[in-house]
């Protein structure tokens, strides 16, 4: 690099420290600081990490908020699965006896109930027994639901309420653990714990009160 007097301006050669034309003193040349670069790398170096860490930092916090989210949301399904299933009987004691649907009401006790002579009774897989009676061959089914009785039965009636706009189930005091008169005493429905038990009036002609007494048998033996 060119070099000039300080003070005549006289061109200079490198690293002289007299000017050949007027004699005066030059200063000396500054030489660089040799630690600035790495300063200025090691500064650059430092903020560049901070901001790594605050972005992982950040996403860090994202994922923690959406698992507790998860947690909270499945939680809360979770609770009101299960206040669903109490409201709708779902919490009933389960039935731990023999599922022989014919046994529960005898011959001699469907006669009593219905006034006429019960010819026979078949029982069809371990849900239904059918009996059959008067002179016509009449005959009407008892169907049993093991199982989730309790449920099944909150859900019929929620079912027809939602229907038909109304409740328009009759409650039967003192069967079992609840008992109603479908609309139109189209069947009689009562539950004992976990089961259900299902009288289907609907075209077999039984009354109501016939019905009833032959729910209150069952209800005993369950």
């Amino acid at each position: 690099m060119a070099a000039f007097c300080v003070s005549c301006g006289n061109p200079l050669a490198d690293g002289a420290k007299f000017c050949t034309k007027c004699g005066a003193t030059q200063p000396a040349a500054q030489a660089p600081a040799a630690g600035a670069p790495a300063v200025l790398a090691a500064k650059g170096s430092s903020t560049g990490m901070k901001i790594l860490i605050g972005v992982l930092a950040f996403f860090m916090f994202l994922i923690l908020a959406v698992a507790g989210s998860c947690v909270y949301i499945g939680y809360r399904v979770k609770q009101k699965a299960q206040e669903f299933s109490k409201s709708v009987g779902g919490d009933a004691k389960p039935y731990t006896g023999k599922r022989q649907p014919c046994a529960m009401l005898t011959t001699g006790e469907a006669s009593a109930a219905l006034g006429l002579t019960v010819a026979s009774v078949e029982q069809r897989g371990t849900t239904i027994c059918e009996y059959s009676y008067g002179s016509s061959g009449q005959h009407f089914d008892v169907d049993y639901t093991w199982q989730g009785g309790g449920m099944t039965m909150g859900l019929t009636r929620g079912a027809m309420k939602h229907v038909a706009g109304m409740d328009t189930f009759t409650t039967l005091e003192g069967i079992g653990d609840e008992a109603y008169l479908a609309p139109g005493n189209s069947a009689l429905m009562m539950r004992k714990g976990d089961v259900m038990v299902n009288i289907d009036l609907r075209e077999s002609g039984i009354s109501a009160q016939a019905a009833e007494n032959m729910a209150r048998k069952i209800a005993g033996r369950l």
